[in-house]
């Protein structure tokens, strides 16, 4: 029997991930790992399971290891276990722009995972944001603007926390600033450029994913006072003219998007609607009438299909390459 190794496993990703495999892939084994949990145990189909150190990780006996932690534990890990044979896919970004690494939302580039010893599994506002825009690759995009409404579980369990507390500055683990009843504009590090890590995230996971190395990208990310769900609003200026039915008939052909637009009826994409799904809700379609470009919103669980389910998705595909 085949082991599949879950590194991170008492994280959110990694919590949502564990319950996928309850009952998918159940001919494989699954062992968990953490840090910090070792020692713990947690129910597995039927089953009580401890969570093992992480130092276990290259002492043998795992065939895929899929890591929901951090760049440390990724960058420490992950490259001895390619030596040895195992299929990874991290969703830490200590690989995504790695030349030689596929960096994969397998509706739009799942080719790429064949052969592929180690697999990147992109930021979770990306991930949402580059499956809306796959649907128009055939007006040919020229430009993107994204500006994301991220929610706090993108931050971990620190980040649920700290929407939990008041306005106070007090008892904060996570952000510098209370979230709760705020807007943080800011999420990651800002860069001398003024953008932050997480903007950048965007840009150039963006152009990697689809294959535009020229789309030009400006983003602006912030945090909002939302448990699940991220939100991102595109523009994306086209080459090729189009008209709002076109626009939406490429959308309902893209796999893996629903598309909720008619805003006179109050339908349109939000977090409550695609909490606890593997879709990205798109809608609020206009035309933008300073250009030949196209304005829509967007909305996924960034648990799942943002990160947790994306991996699963990549590690099944993974399988299936490796059984043909």
């Amino acid at each position: 029997m085949k082991t599949i190794a879950i590194v991170g496993a008492t994280g959110l990703v990694g919590e949502k991930l564990t319950e996928i495999l309850q009952d998918k892939l159940t001919e494989y084994k699954v062992r968990f790992f953490g840090s910090a949990s070792v020692g713990t145990r947690k129910t597995f189909r039927n089953k009580r399971v401890t969570i093992e150190n992480c130092e276990s990780l290259t002492c043998g006996g795992i065939d895929y290891a899929v890591f929901t932690a951090n760049e440390e534990v990724a960058l420490k890990y992950v490259p001895e276990l390619v030596k040895q044979g195992v299929t990874c896919i991290d969703n830490s970004s200590a690989f995504r722009l790695k030349k030689d690494v596929p960096l994969v939302v397998p509706c739009i580039n799942g080719y790429l995972i064949k052969n592929a010893k180690l697999i990147a599994n992109p930021n979770c506002s990306t991930i949402q944001t580059v499956t809306a825009v796959n649907a128009f690759k055939s007006l040919e995009p020229v430009s993107m603007t994204a500006v994301t409404y991220q929610a706090v579980s993108g931050a971990g369990k620190a980040g649920i926390y700290d929407l939990k507390q008041n306005n106070g500055y007090g008892k904060l683990q996570c952000f510098k600033h209370p979230i709760c009843d705020n807007v943080i504009p800011q999420i990651g590090d800002v860069g001398k450029d003024g953008f932050t890590t997480e903007e950048r995230k965007l840009l150039f996971e963006s152009r990697k994913i689809l294959d535009l190395p020229r789309l030009k990208v400006n983003s602006f990310c912030a945090r909002i006072p939302t448990t699940v769900g991220h939100c991102v609003f595109v523009n994306l200026k086209l080459k090729r003219k189009f008209d709002l039915t076109e626009a939406r008939e490429l959308l309902k052909n893209q796999a893996d998007v629903l598309l909720f637009d008619d805003p006179q009826a109050d339908v349109y994409p939000m977090p409550i609607m695609l909490r606890n799904t593997k879709y990205v809700g798109v809608g609020r379609l206009t035309k933008d009438p300073t250009a030949n470009a196209v304005n829509f919103f967007t909305v996924a669980d960034n648990l799942l299909r943002g990160a947790s389910y994306n991996a699963y998705e990549i590690l099944e595909k993974a399988i299936e390459f490796d059984e043909t």
